[in-house]
């Protein structure tokens, strides 16, 4: 080979080297940054409007447990658990700014919302050019689905887990592409708090690392072994379950006891995916019925084998033809597949559950606008404008269901009459609301209607004790003994363990005298609870009242000696 011909080759050689670190440069965080910035600041304003009427919303739900009526929550040292980042994030944000207002807690979780955001965008765009990125980072920080995660403070969790997620496949792509070793430390300090903030739905990294590395393994230039990967998924499964197995035990012991005991711990897999997958796609797409607790199913089975199908059928068809598109396709429920266990221990589908995953779905859509985009673009910006606003408003609207308990509980009755735990709660909120009442007549409208949410709790459910207990509660507090007997002892039927039920029949049986059914319900305390300080107080106040003071001293020598 001539003198000549080296020369060129090295310069050619010289150029494909310039231009790949060029490339690289440019797919680098702070370039992606520093080149979308005024995207990213107009994202983001966009944002704070969209959920700007979410910040003053009050503590509902499983708020109150988490954080107001939680005597630990200031406690840094009773937030090591299972969750500790997540319950710690929580007692900072107590430590700092109190618990009295909601409004901290609400900032907190919308600058978490921002931050997955900018994060999303910069995991794109180290595949997908500045267009589709842009366009699918739009459309995802509009979907109304995510709403339940960002306006309830409870939600906090999921997004949380969402960014470190996120941000793990970054520092991924980035030590795939360079080497660097900076990246891999990244990961596993990001991996280590994403296992303690959620060892759940952190484990979707893993899931998603593999799907990253089979979608894109020719822009990431490295060879792919398929059964290495597979192999690489089971074990982390099998670690996954060894380590998380005592939390996985508590949870399914708790979610499957008493009313909501079933034969099996496991759902069906026939029912549950076919009804999951095409639900989330249709909250997704088509967000008619948020509500806390989905529990209406009404598309037809042959309407869900369907889609499920199609799906299924599409992903297949796209792994040949569009690794792109199969990426966005399978990313959908990659990310949800934790949330989607078939062992019982999360809700069939719940809003919060799709949100990462709701990122494939916004990339799919991106990805049809951006094909149509230079032949049609005066038509595709239009459909985007009005897709924006529709999901906008939606969002707005939906924001104000989570403002109040009260509006919470209304629309979760509204669009899932047929949720126990809906009415059940609605029941609780109207007694709350009693309390606020300044007149008698108030306080009895609000009782009434406590008792009807009480009522229709237990005709969905009619095995369901804890509504027929509350109403009881009720009854009792409106002084009509007799209902109230009577329903406390429906909710002894359902679930003979109900402690606090037998502590307030006493007192009826003391109010009535009946002294028979007195000494028959502290025999039943006594034996549920033969050490207890306050089963002995009320054993002794009970004696004393009806006239048998020995029984009386007796048990209070003994509270004096051993307490």
């Amino acid at each position: 080979m001539s003198q000549k011909k080296l020369k060129k080759l090295r310069k050619e050689k010289e150029v494909i080297s310039g231009v790949n670190k060029v490339v690289e440069k440019v797919s680098g965080v702070r370039e992606i940054l520093k080149k979308n910035w005024k995207f990213l600041v107009l994202l983001c304003m966009g944002i704070i409007v969209l959920y700007l009427n979410a910040m003053w919303g009050d503590f509902v739900s499983d708020d109150y447990a988490s954080i107001t009526q939680n005597p630990d929550i200031l406690s840094v040292k009773a937030a090591m658990s299972a969750s500790f980042f997540a319950n710690l994030y929580k007692t900072i944000i107590a430590r700092m700014f109190g618990i009295t207002s909601s409004i901290p807690f609400h900032i907190a979780s919308l600058i978490l919302y921002l931050l997955v955001c900018v994060v999303a965008f910069i995991f794109l765009s180290l595949f997908f050019d500045g267009l589709v990125t842009k366009i699918a980072l739009v459309i995802f920080s509009f979907l109304p689905v995510h709403v339940e995660a960002v306006s309830w403070i409870s939600g906090e969790p999921y997004l949380l887990t969402s960014l470190l997620v996120l941000t793990e496949l970054v520092n991924l792509v980035l030590f795939l592409k360079t080497k660097k070793k900076k990246y891999l430390i990244l990961i596993l300090l990001f991996g280590t708090i994403s296992f303690f903030t959620d060892r759940i739905r952190g484990f979707s990294f893993v899931l998603l690392t593999g799907l990253v590395l089979i979608s894109f393994k020719d822009k990431l230039r490295i060879k792919i072994d398929l059964w290495k990967i597979f192999t690489l998924v089971l074990f982390a499964v099998g670690l996954l379950l060894l380590i998380g197995w005592p939390l996985i035990k508590n949870r399914v012991e708790s979610v499957n006891s008493g009313v909501n005991m079933s034969d099996s711990i496991f759902y069906d897999p026939l029912f549950q995916y076919p009804t999951a997958i095409p639900k989330y796609l249709q909250l997704i797409i088509f967000p008619a019925d948020l509500t806390l607790y989905h529990t209406m199913y009404i598309i037809p089975v042959w309407l869900n084998w369907l889609i499920v199908l199609t799906y299924l059928g599409a992903v297949v068809w796209f792994w040949f033809k569009n690794k792109s598109i199969f990426f966005a396709l399978a990313f959908i429920f990659v990310a949800t597949a934790p949330s989607m266990a078939p062992v019982k221990v999360s809700w069939l589908v719940a809003e919060r559950y799709v949100f990462l995953g709701s990122l494939g779905a916004a990339l799919i859509m991106a990805m049809y606008f951006e094909k149509w985009w230079q032949k049609k673009q005066i038509l595709m910006l239009i459909g985007l404008t009005g897709l924006c606003l529709i999901y906008g408003a939606r969002v707005i609207f939906r924001n104000i269901d989570w403002q109040t308990n009260h509006n919470l509980w209304v629309n979760t009755c509204q669009v899932s009459p047929n949720s126990h735990n809906a009415w059940n709660n609605i029941g609780d909120d109207y007694d709350k609301l009693a309390n606020l009442e300044n007149t008698e007549e108030g306080k009895l409208r609000q009782y009434y209607n406590s008792i009807k949410g009480f009522g229709q709790s237990y005709a969905v459910k009619p095995n369901y004790a804890d509504a027929y207990h509350n109403q009881a509660n009720i009854f009792y507090k409106i002084k009509r003994l007799d209902l109230a007997r009577s329903t406390y002892e429906t909710a002894l039927k359902f679930n003979p363990g109900l402690f606090q039920t037998y502590i307030t029949l006493i007192q009826i049986d003391l109010m009535e005298k009946n002294e028979t059914e007195l000494l028959r319900h502290l025999n039943i305390i006594q034996q549920m609870k033969p050490n207890d300080l306050q089963v002995a107080y009320i054993s002794a106040m009970s004696y004393a009242q009806i006239g048998k003071t020995e029984e009386a001293k007796k048990i209070a020598e003994i509270m004096y000696k051993q307490f």
